[in-house]
């Protein structure tokens, strides 16, 4: 499903170094690899080139390990052990790759809520920005067909991190230091005028009627899936949700607008201890959207926290939020409407964990403990935030 794909045991914290990053038009001579194991010496050795990290060498071996993890329905995920001709200090022993799916039929359903050229706009025209405010993936290409909505990543493969995970959620100290970077983030696009010329950086309102279809279809499978551990509260919040979908929607894609990464969770973070201190490397930007910051603040607070820790830290973490925020140069949000937007923002993780616990496979003992944890997770803050009570408003 859209938004949550798991590439987390293979991010970069460093930013270094330029990309190949661009749309392939139909008369380009260039084409995307349909799977990992289709990807050739000749090709990797012109994008590492045109990447800058090979002078001379050349790529004459490549071995493709699948990640089983990030791969399914919605792409291919693998690493890259590169062989070379000779030793350049720059060359990548190994890379992340992530493809989307090799089946046209998914490609162009998943076209309608933009998946791959969501991602690979994010590494082509906003993540290599300069002054980009929070650490990303280094990526080495960025490529996404517009005709055939074909696309591939490939980024540099690191493992001296630590990945968060939602079964666990955050510690105090990484739930800080990722929220803070979340108010980095939203600080710095705060209603900047680049947002309304990305043509791939949708707003809610863009896709209401795909999300309130698949929504409204994926509602019944996911209360039956759940039916175990699904709470009275949280039944209610879902369908009462989904006969407000699009009025819900409008409202998001009004006021202070930024980028939102749209799916700001503990799985989606890798952090590490470096020489400037600890930090966290945010990855998986395949719903960034263009809506209200608190969006991503409130998605993190309901799914990647423990009950018990997320109504110790709440008023802290909001407060370091909305500090960011000010520090960073944004004028004239108050705290209220910040707790208002936190509210609203409830059902960012409200859709998505409804899509994915219809459409995904939760069978396995991770799946079905995660999605448990999910469900005791969302029903207390939706409950703590009193979410019907503004659902009913909005009605």
């Amino acid at each position: 499903m859209y938004g949550l794909t798991y590439i987390s045991q293979y991010i970069h914290l460093k930013w270094m170094g330029p990309c190949v990053s661009f749309r392939l038009m139909p008369e380009d001579s260039l084409s995307i690899p349909s799977t990992p194991e289709s990807i050739t010496v000749t090709w990797l050795t012109t994008m590492l080139r045109r990447a800058g990290v090979l002078d001379r060498a050349a790529v004459v071996g490549i071995k493709v390990t699948p990640v089983a993890g990030g791969s399914g329905f919605v792409g291919q995920t693998a690493r890259l052990h590169i062989v070379y001709s000779e030793q350049e200090s720059s060359a990548p022993p190994t890379v992340f790759a992530k493809l989307s799916s090799a089946d046209p039929a998914v490609r162009q359903q998943l076209r309608r809520v933009g998946i791959y050229e969501t991602e690979a706009g994010f590494y082509r025209d906003v993540a290599l920005q300069p002054a980009f405010p929070i650490r990303v993936p280094r990526p080495y290409l960025s490529l996404y067909d517009e005709g055939t909505s074909a696309s591939i990543l490939l980024l540099e493969d690191l493992s001296a991190v630590e990945f968060g995970d939602n079964l666990t959620g955050c510690s105090a100290t990484d739930a800080q230091i990722a929220v803070r970077q979340l108010g980095l983030l939203h600080a710095h696009f705060w209603d900047a005028p680049l947002l309304e010329t990305l043509s791939w950086l949708r707003a809610l309102t863009d896709e209401v009627q795909a999300r309130a279809g698949i929504y409204q279809a994926m509602l019944p499978r996911f209360e039956q899936r759940c039916a175990e551990f699904l709470t009275p509260g949280l039944r209610e919040a879902a369908r009462r949700f989904a006969s407000v979908f699009p009025q819900y929607s409008q409202q998001c894609s009004h006021g202070p607008q930024t980028l939102t990464h749209g799916d700001f969770r503990a799985d989606n973070l890798a952090f590490a201890d470096t020489s400037e201190g600890r930090g966290v490397t945010v990855f998986d930007w395949q719903v960034a959207r263009r809506s209200r910051g608190p969006r991503d603040l409130a998605y993190f607070l309901s799914s990647s926290l423990s009950v018990e820790l997320r109504r110790t830290l709440q008023e802290s973490l909001l407060d370091l939020y909305y500090e960011t925020l000010k520090i960073n140069g944004v004028e004239g949000y108050s705290t209220g409407d910040l707790r208002r937007d936190v509210q609203v923002g409830l059902g960012a993780p409200l859709t998505t964990w409804v899509i994915a616990g219809g459409m995904l496979d939760f069978s396995s003992e991770r799946g079905t403990d995660l999605l448990k944890l999910v469900c005791q997770r969302l029903d207390a803050v939706l409950a703590d935030h009193r979410f019907t009570t503004y659902l009913d408003g909005l009605a």
